[in-house]
């Protein structure tokens, strides 16, 4: 019953809509929802809601998998091919994405109910006792902050596309909504307003959070390193190298995390088919279990004799990225006729949201990019990445050279994880779409309105306040 009532609150305040009837029938309380005023009373209450908090942001449609996939085929230049019936993937993949596209929709709702429950943690801090409310209050600011960041590069221009004062975001909204009525029909926010909230509730929660050095007495919810990697994502993404480096070296100096020494291990759970727990390289992962749900990712990349749709196929454009002797190539499966990404083979597998390589090649990035480049130890990090996939150090020694493969390496380590379309975004690279041969049809450079999503129309009709994102009116 507790575990019901938590999640009643969590994944809305707005649960039911009535058609139209006699007056009597509408005044009848639907017996499975409960007041919040009447269900958040303690502590313990607000501690429960958090924890629907984790649950909501682990929905398919947003960090259970969708929010990963759903800007990947809009990344995708050919490296795989879609043979589907999910009419959402066929648009991403083609870049022309409807503003009724329900996997679109998913992410925005998804979203905005994340943050909705953390508000109302958030609102409710009072309640919270003393040994906990540093805890209750950095886990509810991390999620909020993650969410804000994601959707505001979702459906947002880049931040190196115009002027992030005035290029449109998604709406900031800091309180609960807890009726139907009480619905904030609110404009959007701008680019610089969003990441601004996101960096601010990540500081508070990298401050307020704690960490424990020892693996094996990690939770599973968001600490202070997790914090502190979403903010180095975000610094990279703002061409902030110094602060990008500044907190991908507080994760990489703890000791905390270790790469897994085999890549595949990352991934690969043959003797755990259903709950799986976070490696030493994790840093924040979505908990997936047969009682919870699924990893979309699965859903949609691995093939069917590992629980997939086995619809999309990893092209030989692909393979040809990789180099010789590099280990992670092998991280790929014929199922008979066709070549699949076996790193989502687990149907229950956890979504990793953020992991060690990543912080790894992020503190590369960054030291190449920043004023004074030190470019030794850019070339470190690099190989410490390239080393666990079994090749040699790279040779490159000036910034430019060193800065390709660098590109190169975030290419093949984080193949088919969500970050192709970001990357693409903040090197100014073009993307393209092929046809069934495999040839060019049309380019997109990275500032191309294609490669943002739409405003959902449901959004729109109800709040006519939301402005929508060019050429989609």
């Amino acid at each position: 019953m507790k575990k019901t009532k938590y999640t009643i609150i969590a994944l809305s305040s707005l649960l039911t809509l009535y058609s139209t009837g006699c007056q009597k029938q509408l005044d009848i309380k639907p017996k499975d929802t409960v007041e919040q005023n009447q269900a958040i009373k303690t502590s313990k209450d607000v501690q429960g809601v958090l924890i629907g908090a984790y649950t909501a942001a682990a929905l398919r449609g947003l960090y259970g998998g969708r929010v990963m996939s759903t800007n990947d085929f809009l990344a995708d230049d050919g490296d795989f091919s879609y043979f589907g019936t999910f009419s959402e993937y066929t648009e991403l993949s083609n870049k022309t994405i409807t503003i009724n596209n329900f996997f679109v929709e998913g992410v925005w709702d998804a979203g905005f109910n994340t943050i909705n429950v953390c508000n109302n943690v958030l609102a409710n801090l009072n309640l919270v006792d003393a040994a906990n409310k540093d805890r209750v209050e950095g886990e509810a600011k991390f999620l909020r902050g993650l969410t804000y960041f994601d959707l505001a590069r979702c459906f947002g221009k880049a931040w190196n596309d115009g002027t992030p004062t005035s290029n449109l975001a998604v709406p900031i909204v800091l309180t609960p909504t807890t009726s139907i009525p009480g619905i904030q029909r609110v404009s959007r926010s701008t680019v610089a307003q969003v990441y601004a909230q996101a960096i601010s509730d990540l500081k508070v929660a990298e401050a307020k959070l704690t960490n424990d050095p020892l693996p094996e007495a990690r939770t599973p919810y968001a600490d202070s390193f997790a914090a502190s990697a979403i903010l180095a994502r975000i610094y990279l993404t703002q061409e902030n190298f110094a602060d990008a480096e500044a907190e991908a070296t507080k994760i990489i100096s703890s000791g905390a995390f270790s790469l897994v020494s085999d890549f595949g291990s990352e991934f690969q759970h043959p003797t755990q088919p259903t709950r799986v727990f976070n490696s030493t390289e994790d840093i924040f992962a979505i908990q997936i279990s047969n009682q919870s749900g699924f990893n979309a990712l699965n859903e949609v990349f691995a093939s069917a004799d590992f629980g997939g749709r086995g619809e999309t196929v990893i092209n030989d454009q692909h393979f040809a990225r990789y180099e010789a002797g590099d280990k992670r190539k092998a991280e790929f499966y014929n199922d008979g006729s066709d070549n699949f990404t076996s790193k989502f083979n687990n149907l229950f597998g956890n979504v990793i949201v953020v992991r060690l390589a990543e912080i790894y090649l992020i503190r590369a990035e960054a030291r190449i990019r920043k004023s004074a480049p030190d470019l030794t130890a850019a070339a470190e990090d690099i190989n410490i990445v390239r080393n666990r996939a079994k090749l040699p150090n790279t040779t490159a020694n000036t910034a430019d050279a060193l800065f390709t493969v660098l590109k190169h390496e975030r290419r093949v380590e984080l193949a088919f994880e969500g970050f192709r379309l970001w990357d693409l975004k903040r090197y100014k690279e073009t993307t393209v779409t092929t046809d069934e041969n495999g040839n060019v049809a049309e380019s997109f450079p990275w500032n191309s309105p294609k490669l943002i999503f739409p405003i959902p129309k449901r959004e729109r009709d109800a709040n006519p306040n939301l402005a929508q994102n060019e050429g989609y009116q």
